[in-house]
């Protein structure tokens, strides 16, 4: 039974176990689907937050990134909960490389640009409802057309890249265990897991969760 940890704390909602399980597994797919192109196109060394999203401040798995972010996995949280959600997404765009790209920075090299058109073409390849599911790669032309210059460029050198290389299985991605190997460094893999493990055991201690005794079954099919 999912422990219904969404009370009102300081005027927060905060979001339950099965929310937060959710979160975590969609973060580490983005992360092993990124670096998975990273370290083949060998683009974001420049990066000091790699592997993607889930280390150091800002990480997508600190407290105050997945108190907001989990909401969404809420019946029509996006809506409801749109206030704490971009709070949470402020406080992870401090990280490289959303500074490199989400805002014109005249000083972004070429390295952090093509990182950064890589993660915005990942995230559209994915299944993000709020992005309007997954897309093709003609669809992500499409959509870089429509973005300024200097970005257009290189949404669409990531484009032509990407579409060279075998693509992942993201759909087969169902619980931790089911992350691939293959595509990515040893290291890379063992970080992904771990982060994951740790993130839910210290949101265990620190805000009374319940992950890893937790009957219910997506949440246990998840952890396995």
């Amino acid at each position: 039974m999912v422990n219904m940890h969404s009370r009102l704390s300081n005027a927060e909602v905060l979001p339950n176990e099965l929310e937060i399980v959710k979160w975590v597994l969609h973060t580490n797919i983005h992360a092993y689907h990124i670096e998975y192109f990273l370290q083949r196109l060998q683009v974001g060394s420049e990066d000091p937050d790699r592997p993607h999203d889930i280390v150091h401040k800002g990480s997508k798995f600190d407290w105050d990134a997945v108190k907001g972010f989990a909401l969404q996995f809420r019946t029509e949280g996006r809506k409801l909960y749109r206030p704490q959600i971009m709070a949470s997404r402020e406080y992870h765009r401090q990280q490289y490389h959303h500074r490199q790209w989400n805002k014109f920075n005249s000083s972004a090299t070429e390295d952090a640009m093509k990182l950064g058109a890589v993660d915005a073409v990942c995230s559209l390849l994915e299944l993000r409802e709020y992005q309007g599911g997954v897309h093709t790669y003609a669809q992500i032309e499409a959509i870089a057309n429509k973005d300024p210059i200097p970005k257009k460029e290189w949404m669409k050198y990531a484009v032509s890249e990407m579409k060279k290389i075998r693509q992942p299985n993201l759909a087969e991605i169902t619980a931790f265990s089911k992350i691939p190997r293959e595509g990515i460094t040893s290291q890379t893999y063992d970080t992904v897991i771990s982060r994951a493990h740790e993130t839910l055991r210290q949101l265990e201690m620190d805000h009374g969760y319940n992950f890893y005794k937790n009957s219910e079954r997506y949440i246990r099919k998840v952890l396995k």
